[in-house]
């Protein structure tokens, strides 16, 4: 089996290859193929670098570079050690022979010791930088005592001991900037790993020192190269560092080369700061870097040919591709093409995302028609003819079958029977057909047949009935669920607009008016739906946000906007990030009141009032049979599927619908709830109730009580329920009061309790809704003698329309 997964892999991979090489031309692709091939698979690339970094020398007399090299390589990629060692060591051999020998010996020491504590250098980093500066002191002391047997003194033992303690630094550096040359890659790399991989470039580098074309210093020109190629991808925060780090590694080879760290750097700062034009903008700031460093330090004749370096710096740069440029900028944060990078690779996710969850949207939509079209299946099929046939022959089985006259009925008289028979097998029509009686022997067990026909198909019709409607029940939910995730599978595909311009704008704006911002970032334009994210270097003591950002903010947008959201930025950052959006035309106050059974602590009923999606609110109470605590978990569990439902974006018919079925299925005993459920748009007012079993509901507005009722069973009792959905048109200033059924049934000697509670009502003197809320518990509870025979629970919902606390302040302010 591993064989044909084999074989299928290797089909799987020559078919893709075939396939990219259509889209590249022939020579470019075996080119490029031939090239890593020998590079990077072949060790050409390693053993390249080897020699440069065994020769290259620190302070003019130590090779600290060669064996963390080996080090590195030993642990990241084995197969390559003997082949850098190879490199190493012939690089080492170009300074002399002795050095070659030290070198190899160096190794060698590693090599023993690694063998020692293989499995601790694997893990501990430290341990193998131990290891790598212990070898090298070893080494270098023995190599000292070798050639200095006479003149071996503290001073040489001190730059033996500095030796190796660069060499184990080397290797922790090494360690993160070797990822260029081994497996180990990283999408992003941080800058403390930047800062390595320039101090490796700058060590490969310093091994050219002393190679020269026609008179151009080679390692000048390469290292100028990679300075303005960081700049270029990156900008001058990248190249200014990789400049610096660069100029440093060669002045710690040798300190001729301290003109070279300023050239460097000035070539990565201003080519970054010119990077908007291109290669040429790069090109010109480093040429403007070597002359301007040439006579600052009045280098005379020396600057002629600096001058000619940077130029063939500059040629190398123009002659680079692109997509090279773009490789490397896309691993560096902060440039223009990793965060092109960033995009692209959140877009795959996003759009990933996306297409899993509207595979689940057609899933269940396909599921919601498999049971609509077995529903139309079973109707189509329940009335054919062959019901009829059917019904016939279990009956002539039982009664014609033993008959003497079978033959008579049946042969001689066919059609006549068939049709008596027929006459008799319509449930519309029970009564026996003309002379039927008289011509049948046994008419009064055909009538008593027929009979029990009747009652086992009205069953099975209404089994049927049920089977079909507790499917399109499912069908209703799997729609509802499959709409639901369409929604967000659009609303994962919407493109995140830019508001480059907007931001600047506002930003400018409110500096203008006096107000420190930091940043501003726009997430939404729409109207009705701004959403706007402000972050502040200050903690606000005395309320701006509201008092003038929101105004200012609320008169640049032709809209109102309210604080949403304040959140402090944790040290080091001093500030808070504030979050402004749109404000809704109108807003709700509640007030809640509730009693329990006796004057108990745990009450039958549940309440909820939350902000959902699309600018509604929803006001909900649930009404658990009985009392205690049975009561409660009956009417919290009602009001928290509801809640998660009505949150999740789900209709609320359907959420109250699905609610109903769970209960009804897991119901044991007297589970029942009511609920009592309203839905207000807070951008026009517009009301949607939905009573479930629940007491009427009351609209105060100025001296005039509406009373919201419907009568239908409560929670749990059937599976197909019965709910009624009223709409009212709510306006500002009016209340909104709802009630569980023991603020009804709780008062005594009183004929008609909800004349009596539109009374109290009217009677209201106040519109705060707390208030309004306690004066109606006191009132029942008052009524009912001071005894509380069942929880009660009053809801006051206040509409008022949404106005900023503080005017609008103009964006622009003129004086004089």
């Amino acid at each position: 089996m591993a064989n044909v997964q084999e074989v299928n892999l290797e089909m799987t991979n020559s078919i893709s290859l075939s396939q990219a090489k259509k889209k590249i031309p022939r020579w470019k692709n075996r080119l490029s193929l031939l090239f890593v091939n020998w590079m990077i698979h072949k060790g050409v690339l390693h053993i390249c670098i080897s020699v440069l970094l065994g020769r290259a020398l620190f302070l003019s007399q130590f090779t600290p570079f060669a064996l963390p090299m080996f080090a590195v390589m030993f642990m990241a990629s084995r197969d390559k050690s003997l082949v850098v060692m190879i490199g190493l060591v012939a690089g080492a051999s170009t300074l002399g022979i002795w050095q070659g020998v030290y070198t190899l010996g160096s190794i060698a020491l590693f090599y023993l010791a690694a063998l020692a504590v293989k499995n601790r250098i694997k893990t501990d980093r430290m341990m193998l930088a131990g290891v790598v500066g212990i070898s090298v002191m070893i080494a270098r002391s023995i190599y000292l005592s070798i050639e200095l047997p006479a003149r071996f003194s503290w001073v040489d033992g001190l730059m033996v001991a500095f030796e190796a303690l660069m060499a184990a630094i080397l290797t922790l550096v090494f360690l993160q900037g070797m990822q260029l040359i081994t497996k180990a890659r990283k999408r992003t790399y941080a800058p403390e790993e930047m800062v390595a991989i320039a101090i490796v470039v700058a060590s490969i580098a310093t091994g050219l020192i002393g190679f020269t074309i026609g008179g151009l210093a080679l390692d000048h020109v390469i290292t100028r190269y990679v300075v303005v190629v960081a700049a270029l991808a990156a900008g001058a925060m990248v190249g200014s560092t990789v400049g610096i780090v660069t100029g440093l590694i060669f002045c710690l080879a040798s300190v001729a080369h301290l003109p070279e760290v300023g050239v460097l750097a000035v070539a990565g700062l201003i080519g970054g700061l010119m990077k908007s034009g291109k290669t040429t903008g790069v090109t010109m700031g480093l040429m403007m870097a070597t002359l301007l460093m040439g006579l600052f330090m009045n280098q005379g004749t020396l600057m002629e040919m600096s001058l000619y370096e940077s130029a063939l710096a500059g040629v190398a740069l123009f002659l680079t591709p692109k997509r090279f440029i773009f490789a490397i900028a896309r691993h560096i944060p902060g440039s223009v093409e990793h965060d092109q990078d960033q995009q692209q690779y959140a877009r795959k996710v996003r759009d990933v995302t996306s297409d899993k969850v509207q595979k689940f949207s057609d899933m269940f939509d396909t599921l919601a028609k498999s049971f609509e079209s077995a529903e139309t299946e079973e109707k189509d099929a329940y009335g054919s003819p062959v019901s009829l046939d059917e019904t016939l022959s279990r009956v002539t089985e039982q009664t014609c079958q033993k008959c003497f006259k079978k033959d008579y009925c049946w042969s001689t008289h066919f059609d006549r029977t068939y049709d008596w028979m027929k006459e008799l097998a319509t449930p519309e029509d029970s009564r026996s057909p003309t002379a039927w009686e008289s011509y049948c022997v046994k008419a009064e067990n055909v009538q008593a047949a027929f009979e029990n026909e009747y009652t086992e198909r009205a069953a099975h019709i209404q089994m049927k009935k049920q089977m079909m409607e507790s499917n399109q029940f499912v069908s209703n939910q799997l729609q509802g669920l499959a709409a639901v995730m369409k929604d967000f599978a659009n609303e994962l595909q919407k493109e995140t607009d830019k508001h480059d311009k907007q931001e600047e704008e506002m930003l400018q704006a409110l500096i203008d008016f006096g107000i420190n911002v930091d940043n501003v970032d726009i997430h939404s334009m729409e109207y009705g739906h701004i959403d706007v994210d402000i972050m502040l270097p200050f903690i606000e003591q005395h309320g701006e946000c509201e008092k003038l950002i929101a105004p200012m903010l609320s008169s640049i947008l032709q809209e109102t906007i309210v604080v949403h959201q304040k959140v402090e930025i944790p040290s080091p950052y001093e500030g808070m990030m504030v979050t402004f959006r749109s404000s809704k035309a109108f807003k709700v106050g509640i007030g809640i009141a509730h009693a329990a059974h006796g004057g108990g602590l745990i009450s039958g009923d549940s309440y909820a009032a939350v902000h959902l999606h699309g600018g509604k609110y929803a006001v909900a109470i649930s009404d658990g049979m009985g009392n205690g605590e049975k009561a409660r978990l009956e009417s919290e569990e009602t009001i928290q599927l509801l809640r998660q439902m009505l949150q999740a974006g789900i209709e609320e018919e359907l959420a109250i619908k699905s609610v109903n079925s769970i209960l009804t299925v897991k119901r044991t005993g007297d589970m029942y709830s009511t609920v009592d459920l309203a839905m207000i748009d807070l951008q026009n007012a517009k009301a949607k109730f939905l009573k479930v079993g629940s007491v009427p509901s009351y609209i105060k507005r100025g001296r005039t009580v509406k009373t919201i009722e419907a009568s239908n069973l409560p929670m749990g009792f059937f599976r197909e329920l019965d709910m009624e959905v009223l709409e009212d048109q709510l306006k500002a200033g009016d209340l909104l009061i709802m009630l569980s059924d023991g603020v009804l049934d709780g008062p005594r000697f009183i004929e008609n309790p909800e004349m009596w509670i539109k009374r109290q009502i009217t009677e209201l003197k106040t519109t705060e809704p707390q208030e309004v809320a306690d004066i109606l518990m006191e009132a029942a509870v008052r009524t009912s003698g001071g005894e509380i025979e069942d929880d009660m629970t009053i809801m006051a919902v206040q509409i008022q329309h949404e106005l900023p606390k503080w005017a609008a302040i103009p964006a622009v302010v003129r004086t004089g």
